[in-house]
This record gives structure tokens, sequence and C-alpha cells, in this order.
């Protein structure tokens, strides 16, 4: 009975015993659930601590930008009201400074003008003085004195090829200013007159007679182009100004659509001048007309 006794006490004090450990179980348990729960909260403050300063911060960024904006739209205007005003301003004087310089213009155009009839009077007068001093001169020598050649030292005869050289050397020197500056027919005029009064001269004359045919070249004449480098090679042959006239009546001809006798005179240029500077140009032209068909032709350089 006393056994009984204490069986059942030792049942009821580890039902006891189980039931505090579970109680303390419970309150462990209840203790960790509050920290976390503490620790949530805690975190949730944070965070929401940090939205709140992004929030701040993006508004501040959000305001500058406002203002900055503000700030460049004022300046714009600023800046493009400024540019009108100086616009503005600037627009009569250079308005009054491009009719200047147009009255300017005009003014030059007129003078050049002048200035070409200045020079086609002054050519003029030049070749007129020219012929006059040489009648002078034959008017003024004896007439009883013997040719230059019979003459012993040739002192009267050399003075008088002198004076004439120097005057040779001024009219083609006129004649070729002219001939550069594009005055086409007072060159022509000037040239053929040196042509005509100073047929021998042994430098000048060649190169006088080669221009006439160039400039008739300019002008697209090409017949006469090609009879003026004929007279070049008649009357100069072994002249250094024949080369280019054989090279200008070879091109003339070719322009004539006469390619026959182009590709001759191509062919003599070649075969007398094969390291001239227009020997590789000749070579092409005769390859063009020995072919099938030949393109328009090339307009011709000039040597000056």
């Amino acid at each position: 009975m006393k056994f009984s006794r204490l069986l059942v006490s030792g049942f009821m004090l580890t039902g006891l015993l189980q039931a505090q450990s579970e109680k303390v179980m419970i309150q462990e348990l209840q203790r960790d659930v509050a920290q976390i729960a503490e620790k949530l909260r805690q975190s949730k403050e944070t965070q929401d601590q940090k939205n709140a300063e992004l929030e701040s911060l993006l508004k501040q960024s959000l305001d500058s930008n406002a203002k900055l904006a503000a700030t460049l739209s004022s300046l714009q205007q600023s800046l493009t009201s400024s540019i009108a005003d100086q616009q503005g301003k600037l627009a009569q004087p250079v308005n009054a400074v491009g009719i200047k310089v147009d009255q300017l213009s005009q003014t030059l155009s007129a003078l050049e003008t002048n200035m070409d009839a200045i020079n086609r009077r002054m050519s003029s007068q030049d070749s007129k003085l020219t012929e006059i001093l040489n009648n002078l001169k034959t008017l003024s020598a004896p007439p009883a004195a013997p040719p230059p050649t019979s003459v012993p030292g040739g002192g009267t005869a050399a003075a008088t090829g002198s004076t004439a050289g120097a005057s040779a050397d001024v009219v083609f020197q006129n004649a070729y200013r002219d001939f550069s500056s594009g005055l086409n027919t007072l060159a022509m005029d000037e040239f053929r007159n040196f042509v005509a009064q100073f047929p021998t001269s042994p430098e000048n004359a060649p190169k006088a007679a080669y221009y006439i045919g160039v400039l008739y070249d300019r002008d697209q004449d090409y017949e006469n182009a090609v009879k003026a480098y004929d007279a070049v090679l008649e009357r100069y042959p072994e002249n250094p100004t024949t080369r280019d006239a054989l090279y200008g009546k070879a091109v003339a001809l070719m322009k004539l659509d006469r390619n026959v006798e182009a590709k001759k005179e191509f062919s003599a240029f070649l075969a007398k001048y094969p390291t001239d500077d227009n020997a590789a140009q000749a070579k092409q032209y005769l390859k063009e007309l020995s072919g099938p068909a030949r393109p328009a032709a090339r307009p011709k350089g000039k040597r000056q």
C-alpha cells in the first residue's frame, strides 16, 4: 500500500517536472520570438529612416535640376537677345561695307579696262616710234655707203645692228607681255608686226611666229593655227621653237579630225624629239588615233 503511494507520487512528480520543463521551453521560445520581433521592428525603422533620407535627397536633386534648367533657359534667352541686338547693330555697317566693296570692284574693273586701252595705245605708239626710228636711221645713212659686209671692221653696220636688235627685244617683250595678260587681239597684231619688221631676229622671230599659232589655237581657229605652225617649220627648221610648232601642228590637226595627217606629225615629233616634255602626251594621242575609236580631243597644253 505504501509502495503504491510512492509509485503514484513518483508519477505525479515526474509529470510535474515534465510540465515545468515544457513551461521553461515555452518561455524561452517566447523570449526568442520576442527578440526576433524586436530586431524586425528595429530593421524596419532603420529601413524607413533610410528611405526617408533617400526621398529627401531625391527631392533636393529634383529641385536643383529645376533651378539649373531655369537658369540655363534664362541665360539662353539673354544670349539670344544679345546676339540679335548685336546683329541688328552690325547689319547696317556690314551693308555699307558691302556697297563700298562693290563700288571699289566696279572702279577697279573700270581702271583695268582703261589700263588695257592705255597699254594698247602705248604698244601701238611704240611700234610706230620704232618704225619712225628705223626710217630716220635709213634716211640719215650716207647714200653712197657700201653694204655692211664691205665696211672694214663693220663699225657702222655693227652699231646699226645693235640698235635694231635692242628695238626688236623691246617690241617682242611688249607683245609677249600682252600675250601673257590674255590680250589676244593686241598680242596677235604685235607678233605679226614683229615678224614683218624683224624676220631675221635669230631668237625672237621664231617665237613670235609660234605664238601667232598659239593665239589661233586659243581662238579655236585650228585651220589658221596649222598654217601658222607650218610657217615656223618652213622658215625656222633648226630653231628650238620648231619642236613646239611641230607638236602644236599635230594637236591642231587632231582637233580638226584630220587624223591621218595628225598621226604623221605626231610620229615625226616622237622620232625627232623622243625625250621632249610633250613626248608622253604625243604617244597617248598617237595611241588614241590608232585605235578603233577616239574620244573628243583634249585641249592642248601650251608651252610658254
